[in-house]
């Protein structure tokens, strides 16, 4: 019978077919840094249980290409038939868990007792416990070891690493795996509350939150500190003040230092286990080959000549490329991707799906060795890299390197893209552009960018602070025109409406057919900016009268006509102005034909509104989502099944999330789905409401908001 450690290799092995043995690429789970991972040990302890193994012919060693671990081959393991055989014959010893969000890889912990029992006594006595300590002292191993004994007894996990860019947006949305939620902490609670009860919510590196989001952090562990859930929050010193419960670490005691130092002489590990005071991270870090000594000068000098010392300049940069990342990174977008595998080897990187990123420890370390202008060349060589790929998600990234480069923002790329990138990433934006604030108070296009993302985020107080500022310094008299309609969003988000229309009024757009589209556009705005089986505003479509069309060509003018006759036929048929619907389908026909697609749709929508069931459907999926939607809400057909065809169209769909259109038929869903089914409507609301006000309709989504909290109060939920 295989020895416990070799059981469990066998159990991970285990899991992986057999036609991976020929493949030319071939997970990282069977190499032994993945093994190491998988089964919490460190990676010295596998070599001899893995050649045990092999003696006795239960696994077998190939060379193989590692996916996503560079160009050349390395030894893979894989289980044979006789493997198999062995793990039948004893009961499994791994136990198979998920943590939910982004936890770290779980790691073999020595020692430590006093502190997994302090943990368990100060959440049996409040809801949440601060863990502080130095770096590298062992907080997230410790907090990892508590929780996956937790799993193993069947309590849910949601772990939430922070960044220098985290918000309490993204930390919810990772706990949950959702985007997209809204921004405000009573709506994160709301959600939290009714999808998190009963479980361990994990906030590990609490100490790289800006300033910017600290407090709402603050306010929304407190909210959830009183439901009948768990927080441990990992920080570097110092305390905060808030808490009470905490929970100091220090290092090692003398047994557990000694079992680290294991191979040493007693006199030797006694001098070393007092230099360092018990520290986990510099006492693996001693080589048994050198004396104390010789490490004793300064760990950081010992790492300096240990681990970076025999690597190549490619590695070092390979290094410092991932040292300067803000959060896990793709390895594809990498400049030195050919090196991963070696600092892999090295234990010098941690995996996170299919992202990686260096270890706090050496990420801190190699920070602190680089000068000012060091860091800014590392960042201007990164985001010319990153210049080279045109994908939306790697946008933000290089963004925050342009920012952090020598250079200035490269003006034509920020131009072109800033608005967008703070649009689809309003939160990390948000913790950029302050955190840059902070360092250049003066800079007029810090507060412009950050004010578009607060905006983003339905935040109109804050949103307005900045643009004061932005205009304070300058930065909006060479975007005029984007600066009237940012103003007009942010009046709108601060309930100023007249204001809103009266800045519209002052907009000067580049010619008459731009002028046209974006009235139309803020009409349609106006009417989808209402929840179900409420009528839009009657001045929703006022705005329509300021349109001349004498201006446009006869295509514009056919065009532009023809979406105002929708909008007006959709508006008359909410108010039941059957009428006059049926007079501006006839108008049509003469700017199309009575077999147009628009009109067969104008139609079916009459023919809906009057109780009859008929099936209409077009080649455009917004256009399909609006017409399910039409139907949920003036139709008598099963509500449940057209729900489900509007999910699918959605899941589909992804690109939806980037226009506010499609944001708008998303919150939609969420709406009809909290409406259809009461188990999960705080869940489905809290949605709803996100996308709701980040499409710019925030009657909808303060209108929801309301809703929601009268119903949890109404049914004791609040």
């Amino acid at each position: 019978m295989a020895k416990p450690t070799e059981q469990r290799i066998l159990e991970w092995l285990n899991q992986f077919d057999d036609s991976l043995q020929n493949a030319w690429d071939v997970p990282r789970d069977n190499s032994l840094p993945g093994i190491a991972d998988a089964i919490g040990v460190v990676r010295s302890a596998l070599h001899k249980p893995l050649k045990s193994l092999q003696n006795k012919e239960l696994i077998i060693v190939k060379q193989a290409h590692v996916i996503n671990g560079g160009s050349r081959k390395r030894n893979v393991h894989f289980i044979t038939n006789k493997g198999r055989e062995s793990c039948n014959e004893i009961e499994n010893l791994i136990h198979k868990t998920t943590i939910y969000g982004n936890p770290p890889n779980n790691i073999k912990l020595i020692g430590r007792k006093r502190e997994l029992d302090e943990i368990e006594q100060k959440l049996s006595e409040e809801n949440y416990v601060f863990i502080s300590g130095i770096a590298g002292i062992g907080k997230t191993a410790i907090t990892r070891y508590f929780v996956e004994n937790k799993l193993k007894k069947g309590i849910k996990v949601r772990w939430y690493s922070a960044t220098i860019i985290s918000s309490p947006k993204t930390m919810v949305e990772t706990w949950l795996g959702l985007n997209k939620l809204s921004s405000n902490i009573e709506d994160l609670f709301t959600v939290m509350k009714s999808e998190a009860l009963n479980q361990i919510l994990v906030i590990d590196n609490f100490d790289q939150i800006k300033n910017r989001f600290k407090k709402d952090f603050l306010e929304l562990i407190i909210k959830l500190s009183s439901l009948n859930l768990k927080i441990i929050v990992t920080s570097r010193p110092p305390v905060l003040k808030n808490f009470n419960q905490i929970l100091e670490i220090k290092g090692l005691d003398k047994k557990a230092s000694e079992q680290l130092l294991d191979g040493f002489e007693k006199l030797e590990i006694k001098k070393i286990i007092e230099y360092f005071d018990g520290h986990p991270l510099c006492l693996i870090m001693t080589k048994k080959e050198m004396s104390l000594e010789s490490t004793i000068e300064d760990i950081d000098i010992f790492f300096q000549k240990e681990i970076l010392g025999p690597l190549s300049d490619e590695h070092l940069s390979a290094l410092h490329e991932l040292a300067i990342q803000p959060e896990p990174i793709e390895i594809k977008l990498l400049s030195f991707k050919d090196y991963i595998a070696d600092l892999d080897d090295l234990s010098l990187i941690t995996y996170y799906n299919n992202k990686i990123q260096l270890h706090n420890f050496v990420k801190n370390l190699l920070i602190s060795k680089l000068n000012e202008n060091e860091s800014k060349v590392l960042h201007s060589i990164f985001a010319r890299n990153l210049s080279k790929f045109k994908s939306n998600k790697s946008t933000f990234l290089r963004l925050f390197h342009e920012i952090k480069s020598e250079d200035r923002i490269n003006e034509s790329w920020i131009k072109e893209t800033g608005v967008s990138i703070c649009t689809e990433f309003p939160s990390k934006s948000s913790a950029l552009f302050h955190e840059q604030i902070n360092k250049f108070d003066s800079d007029g296009e810090y507060y412009w960018y950050a004010a578009i993302s607060e905006c983003e985020l339905g935040n109109g107080g804050i949103a307005k602070k900045l643009f004061d500022n932005a205009q304070k310094f300058g930065v909006l008299k060479k975007r005029k025109t984007d600066a009237l309609k940012l103003n007009c969003r942010i009046s709108r988000l601060n309930g100023e409406i007249e204001k809103a229309e009266e800045i519209i009024k002052k907009i000067e757009f580049k010619n008459e057919l731009e002028k046209t589209q974006y009235l139309i556009g803020e009409t349609s705005r106006k009417i989808d900016d209402r929840i179900p089986n409420q009528i839009p505003n009657k001045n929703s479509i006022l705005i329509l009268n300021q349109i001349n069309l004498n201006s446009l060509n006869i295509d514009e003018k056919r065009s532009c006509l023809i979406a105002i006759a929708i909008i007006k036929h959709t508006f008359s048929l909410y108010n039941k102005e059957y009428k006059k619907a049926e007079e501006l389908r006839t108008e049509l026909i003469k700017l199309s034909s009575n077999t147009s697609e628009i009109i067969k749709e104008m139609e079916w929508k009459h023919s809906i509104i009057s109780g009859k069931n008929t099936d209409f459907k077009t080649k455009n999926n917004l256009r399909n989502i609006g017409l399910i939607c039409w139907e949920l809400e003036f139709g008598n057909s099963n509500k449940s099944k057209l729900l489900l065809k509007l999910k699918a169209i959605i899941k589909n769909n992804p690109e939806l999330e980037k226009r506010p259109a499609g944001r708008r038929a998303i919150a939609q869903y969420w709406t009809w789905k909290g409406i259809l089914d009461e188990s999960r409507r705080a869940f489905a609301w809290t949605q709803a409401i996100g996308r709701w006000a980040s499409s710019e309709c925030y009657e909808a989504s303060k209108t929801l908001q309301d809703m929601l909290q009268k119903w949890l109060k109404e049914t004791g939920r609040a």
